[in-house]
């Protein structure tokens, strides 16, 4: 018996990428257009098999209305007769981010870098009005080139917390906020929660509520305060508890604020803060974290110098070096004199001389040197004109 399909709809299946309880991911390849990508299968049947294929059609629909690069892209939703619904999608090649936190192989910088990253993928979301509902480390993809991928949004947005009739809680209760344990709404608040939730884990290597089972763990995030591990300063820690808050009143209003808090708390070393904070500040995505703001052209003060002035940006940071919101941001701005080349390659064109300083003639008339001129000639050669008429009188015959 082969270990795997050979095809899965129209895809090419190559190998397994992983298995569990409910599926299988293989990794295909697509015949007609000629690249890979992995697809994922449900085996269910019944009411669960159609939950499934709903599932996928969802997380297919809200992939494209992102359209990020921080979300993994869906390419295709199916089902297959003998194996179940299938998710075809984007291959990511790498490995979850689960996986790297159960190895403590990232360093403290990478893995702010992947919160700025992930963050920008649930701020897309949210402002689709789409609510992930299932925020954790192993929905999160890490590509080798370290390019961050949201995935699994088949439970977005409408769906409650609820349990299966295999009693299996529907999403991750220990990234779930108190609210969806008590029965409420999903909202981007509890959104927010689960990426606490994560960025702790991520950072410290352990949950901030611990238990041996699901009920130990649901029980803890209910009634009792997070567990930081020793050694953490007292400022991370009331970051994590403000974040993780009982209340949705009491946590962070955006994702942004949680982070800039983050990052201008957790130690490391000046050149690594910088380079964390120029990622926090600028991004790929149109829409994300600092837009690009175009100045309007000013005229030149006397406070230019040389053929032009450049005014760097300062976009993302404040006088004490923590990030800042784009409403704070200049775009570059490059200004040239009249009459330079706008072309670096290009020479200059050469300055116009200088006028000679001299009473400037009106347009219509004649100016008042000219007409002191004429009256001075006139005044010296009228007696002698007259002079020379009076002796041609005398000389020339009359008549």
């Amino acid at each position: 018996m082969a270990e795997h399909p050979r095809n899965i709809g129209r895809y090419q299946v190559q190998r397994l990428l992983g298995q569990g309880a409910m599926g299988s991911v293989y990794l295909a390849e697509d015949p007609m257009l000629k690249r890979r990508l992995a697809i994922k299968v449900v085996r269910a049947i019944g009411e669960e098999r159609d939950l499934a294929l709903d599932r996928f059609k969802r997380e297919a629909e809200i992939s494209a209305q992102l359209n990020h690069p921080n979300v993994v892209t869906i390419y295709d939703v199916g089902e297959e007769e003998n194996l179940g619904p299938f998710l075809a999608m984007e291959y990511v090649e790498g490995q979850s981010l689960g996986k790297y936190i159960r190895e403590g192989t990232l360093e403290p910088e990478t893995r702010l870098g992947v919160l700025i990253q992930a963050m920008r993928a649930l701020r897309a979301a949210h402002r689709h009005a789409i609510i992930h509902r299932d925020i954790k480390p192993d929905n999160i993809l890490v590509s080798e080139d370290g390019r961050i991928k949201l995935m699994d949004f088949g439970i977005a947005k409408t769906m409650a917390p609820r349990l299966t009739s295999q009693g299996e809680f529907l999403g991750s209760p220990a990234y779930s906020a108190p609210e969806l344990l008590r029965g409420a709404d999903p909202t981007p608040s509890s959104d927010r929660y689960a990426f606490g939730v994560t960025a702790f884990e991520l950072m410290t290597g352990q949950l901030p509520h611990p238990g041996n089972n699901v009920a130990a763990v649901i029980t803890h995030v209910l009634h009792e305060a997070i567990v930081t591990p020793q050694g953490m300063s007292g400022d991370l820690g009331n970051i994590f508890r403000k974040a993780l808050a009982t209340d949705p009143e009491d946590r962070y209003e955006t994702l942004i604020e949680f982070l800039t808090a983050l990052i201008d708390a957790y130690p490391l070393d000046s050149a690594a803060k910088g380079r964390v904070e120029d990622l926090f500040c600028h991004d790929d995505h149109s829409g994300d974290i600092v837009p690009l703001r175009r100045s309007r052209p000013r005229p030149s003060t006397a406070q230019d110098t040389g053929s032009g002035m450049v005014q760097r940006s300062t976009a993302g940071r404040s006088n004490s070096g923590r990030p800042v919101m784009a409403s704070t941001t200049a775009a570059v701005r490059i200004e040239l004199e009249s009459g330079q080349s706008t072309n670096a390659g290009q020479r200059p064109m050469p300055a116009r001389s200088a006028a000679p300083a001299s009473n400037p003639a009106t347009e219509d008339g004649i100016s008042p040197k000219t007409l002191l001129k004429w009256i001075l000639i006139v005044l010296v050669f009228g007696p002698l004109v007259m002079w020379l008429l009076d002796i041609l009188r005398t000389y020339i015959p009359q008549g």
